[in-house]
């Protein structure tokens, strides 16, 4: 990175250029993340759920169930089970596969439908797992 002097006086005691440089990594970051629905109201109590789910591998190939699990919730959040089943991925557009989240029962009873997707062993440039939508069926 560089920052040069482009107008005004230079030599007068400013300093004209300032060079930064990064070292290569030597770390390796597993990186890991949450990402919840709002609730969607069911019109009676229900303890099951499926869906389905189009995402695309950026970088490596992700192994749902363990890089992206997708869970359930008919209680508003306070419990999650995660989807019984992860279909085989077909491809949907370009990169972008679809996946049926297989019916899941033994939810916590309620009418505040959600899910929520979780990463992990995500790593810039190894696996990087893109989540493009997901829809809950109850």
């Amino acid at each position: 990175y560089r920052l040069f002097g482009v107008s005004g006086t230079v030599g007068n005691g400013w300093i004209d250029e300032i060079e930064f440089k990064e070292l290569g990594a030597t770390t390796s970051i597993g990186a890991t993340g949450t990402l919840i629905s709002t609730a969607s109201t069911a019109s009676s109590a229900t303890t099951s759920a499926s869906g389905v789910m189009l995402y695309s591998d950026a970088s490596g190939t992700a192994t749902l169930g363990t890089d992206l699990e997708v869970y359930f919730s008919a209680d508003d959040g306070a419990n999650w089970t995660e989807a019984s089943s992860y279909g085989t991925p077909i491809t949907f557009s370009g990169t972008t596969k679809m996946v049926k989240l297989g019916k899941t029962t033994g939810l916590t009873s309620g009418t505040q439908m959600k899910l929520k997707a979780e990463w992990a062993n995500q790593a810039s440039g190894t696996k990087e797992t893109r989540l493009h939508g997901w829809a809950l069926n109850y």
